[in-house]
């Protein structure tokens, strides 16, 4: 099989890809790791026998390149998703490598794949995936205050950001609070048309950036509102599935 990686983590795309180098049955084409990089060279090239697919891209999800095509190629997701949304794919039989990948699993999850009975079954199987999935993004946050509770919308809520091992959102209003999830849960949580992990350590909002400005070493810093007490930096791995994120 010929194949191809889409996967915006450097490390990860690049742990992937030493496997797959090393799996005899799969001649590599390619990495990429946007949805633009990735949709652009599927329109300028015969579509490959599978996809390596990583759901939550910078500029838009796998689905969106999968929209684009005008038939589903075998697909193997790479995800770094949290129990309910890998219950999704048991659920759905679509197979999937939890990041980090450990070889046994690329090995089992192609395995798996070549048991799959036809492209109908598969179609099917994809299908039902995206519809179970559509419904997996964040709409409200449960916050506790003290010994109450309070109910946060996600339109409510302007960044996410971590500091010494805690998550805070704040609201439109200015308001901080701890959240229960960690960055990397909400990074799969929240729907990617209108929120990007800018760093390690904060996720924004688009309608809560009021400005963009080159920084120092190939970085860009931007101005929230409501403010952020500190510099907003997006990092440098960051900043072309940023820029593409807010062309798209």
């Amino acid at each position: 099989m010929n194949a191809i990686i889409i996967e915006d983590e450097q490390l990860s795309a690049n742990r992937l890809k030493k496997l797959v180098d090393e799996h005899s049955t799969i001649d590599l084409l390619g990495t990429f790791h946007s949805v633009k990089s990735a949709s652009k060279w599927l329109k300028e090239n015969e579509t490959p026998d599978l996809l390596f697919l990583d759901i939550q891209l910078g500029d838009g999800t796998g689905f969106d390149i999968l929209n684009g095509l005008n038939a589903y190629p075998k697909v193997i997701f790479t995800t770094a998703f949290d129990k309910y949304v890998l219950d999704a794919f048991k659920y759905n039989s679509v197979d999937y490598l939890l990041k980090p990948v450990k070889p046994e699993d690329l090995v089992a999850a192609i395995d798996k794949l070549k048991k799959v009975h036809g492209q109908a079954d598969f179609d099917v199987m994809i299908d039902s995936l995206k519809d179970h999935l559509k419904t997996s993004f964040k709409k409200k946050f449960l916050i506790k205050i003290g010994h109450k509770f309070q109910s946060i919308s996600v339109e409510d809520v302007a960044y996410f950001y971590s500091e010494s091992s805690t998550t805070y959102l704040k609201t439109v209003n200015g308001e901080g609070m701890i959240t229960d999830h960690s960055l990397d849960e909400l990074q799969t949580l929240l729907d990617p048309e209108n929120f990007f992990r800018i760093n390690r350590h904060m996720i924004v909002c688009d309608q809560h950036i009021t400005s963009i400005d080159s920084y120092f070493n190939n970085r860009l810093i931007l101005k929230l509102k409501p403010e952020f007490e500190d510099h907003v930096i997006v990092s440098r791995e960051k900043v072309k599935a940023f820029k593409e994120w807010l062309d798209s």
